[in-house]
């Protein structure tokens, strides 16, 4: 295969179409900024989608949780390794993407004879200006930056939909309460964006109601208001509650 370059083009090709209908009834997470720093948001049946990376670095995920976990698992030794070797300041998203992390699946997807990572990942970072950006990291090792927030979806469509909404939106000024009123808006307008036109294709989307009804509301703020060296944060149920109630 390795000397016959359309036969290695013709199975990436195939692992593109593999990954992608592996992944496409993935959740879409959310990271936007908000007054008091960013916020990260997906619902989920099971926990698992939200995590805090690094001091001033949240991570959101989709896909295969074994996947995920063992990408976590890399980006967490790395975290750490730089921050130990250098400073907590290098520790950024673009260093551990850059020199680290998207090289190595960029590989792995390219080995047509090993399987790939069933994955998108997202990355949100407040820097020591207290200023944030957004990454997201695709399935093959390609990776992308946002200053005005970011979207992973397991749907292409609904993915730009979002994207673009997000790039309209003055999240920056909002309160914390309205930042997250608004992504839930924008995750319940996504998804049915992103259906299909003939209904008979796939079961209808899923709008915000039931979507509190059959998942979890998986949600994490890095905050510029706290004293904390870490300034991620769990979204508190209370906080969701109060939501619940807002956002229908």
């Amino acid at each position: 295969m390795f000397d016959e370059p359309f036969r290695w083009m013709e199975a990436i090709s195939t692992r593109h179409s593999y990954v992608q209908a592996k992944l496409k009834k993935g959740q879409p997470v959310l990271a936007v900024p908000y007054q008091g720093g960013a916020l990260m948001m997906g619902f989920t049946a099971q926990p698992g989608k939200i995590f805090e990376l690094y001091d001033r670095i949240a991570l959101g995920s989709l896909g295969h949780p074994a996947d995920v976990e063992r990408l976590r698992m890399t980006l967490l030794d790395m975290a750490h390794l730089e921050g130990f070797n250098r400073s907590e300041k290098d520790v950024t998203i673009a260093r551990l993407l850059q020199f680290g992390i998207a090289p190595a699946i960029k590989q792995n997807f390219e080995e047509v004879m090993r399987a790939p990572y069933l994955v998108k990942l997202l990355f949100a970072e407040i820097d020591f200006d207290n200023q944030a950006a957004f990454f997201r990291l695709n399935y093959d090792g390609h990776s992308e930056m946002f200053k005005k927030g970011a979207v992973i979806s397991g749907n292409d469509k609904e993915s730009e939909w979002i994207q673009k909404q997000i790039e309209q939106t003055d999240f920056a000024s909002l309160s914390l309460e309205k930042a997250l009123i608004e992504a839930c808006h924008l995750w319940e307008e996504g998804k049915k964006q992103g259906a299909p036109e003939s209904e008979d294709d796939e079961d209808p989307p899923v709008g915000l109601a039931e979507a509190f009804d059959q998942w979890t509301l998986e949600a994490a703020v890095l905050s510029t208001e706290t004293e904390r060296k870490a300034l991620y944060r769990r979204v508190t149920p209370d906080e969701i509650e109060s939501l619940k109630t807002a956002a229908k």
